[in-house]
């Protein structure tokens, strides 16, 4: 169940959920969320976010100046595009591209080649579908790659993923065991991404971020502050 407050001109999303204390969270979209024990009323949840006012504010002025330091990509000659933490420039070239023996997509589409991205400059006006599909294909070859590692270290049970368009999240647990990943998780480094990988396989165990929740991502990656943190300082530039 999901109630609406606003306090101090702060619009809060409020979620009722199996964790044993109020917390409060500020979105990469600038939203508000407050997870809150179902047994708690409102005048409490009213009082814990005038608490937090402060830090509330901060945050969402914070994700207002990141969002606007956000790089517009026109996909042109030489700009620079993430891959795995890295920024490799893209390089628009006159010749067709045979890309048919790595993906069956056949003639003219994006291809990454001795540190470069490379498409077709006819194909300039499709660049971005054409990124967001190579993404999306590495992602699920990374997933089919670290998936099983750490299925077996969390000990969750996964029956398959899927990858999307998750906007502002970077993945969710599906119905029926299924894991949904967003495909821009794989512009973040590898111990980025299983962090992420992680996370989500903690929540196939423990809904909500509980003690216990946060105990079994600790138990698989120690530092995961680190790269929570990593996440919210540049989660913003994981896009196209």
């Amino acid at each position: 169940m999901t109630d609406i407050l606003k306090i101090d001109g702060i619009q809060c999303q409020v979620r009722r959920t199996g964790r044993k204390s109020l917390g409060i969270a500020v979105e990469r979209d600038g939203s508000v969320i407050v997870n809150a024990p179902q047994d708690v009323d409102s005048t409490a949840i009213e009082k814990f976010v005038f608490s937090k006012r402060l830090w509330i504010h901060q945050k969402l002025a914070y994700k207002k100046e990141t969002n606007k330091e956000k790089i517009r990509r026109d996909f042109v000659n030489g700009q620079g595009f993430l891959y795995l933490g890295k920024s490799y420039r893209l390089r628009l070239v006159k010749h067709e591209i045979n890309t048919a023996k790595k993906n069956g997509r056949g003639l003219n589409g994006l291809r990454f080649n001795q540190g470069y991205f490379e498409l077709p400059v006819t194909e300039q006006s499709r660049a971005r579908d054409h990124f967001i599909r190579w993404y999306r294909r590495k992602t699920e070859e990374q997933l089919q790659a670290r998936l099983p590692r750490y299925v077996d270290r969390v000990g969750a049970e996964v029956k398959g993923f899927r990858v999307l368009d998750l906007g502002n999240r970077w993945a969710s647990c599906g119905t029926k065991g299924t894991l949904n990943f967003n495909w821009r998780t794989v512009m973040a480094p590898i111990w980025v991404f299983d962090y992420i990988l992680v996370h989500e396989l903690a929540h196939m165990i423990r809904k909500g971020h509980t003690k216990e929740f946060w105990s079994i991502v600790a138990r698989v990656i120690p530092d995961y502050q680190e790269h929570e943190s990593w996440l919210y300082e540049h989660g913003v530039e994981l896009d196209i």
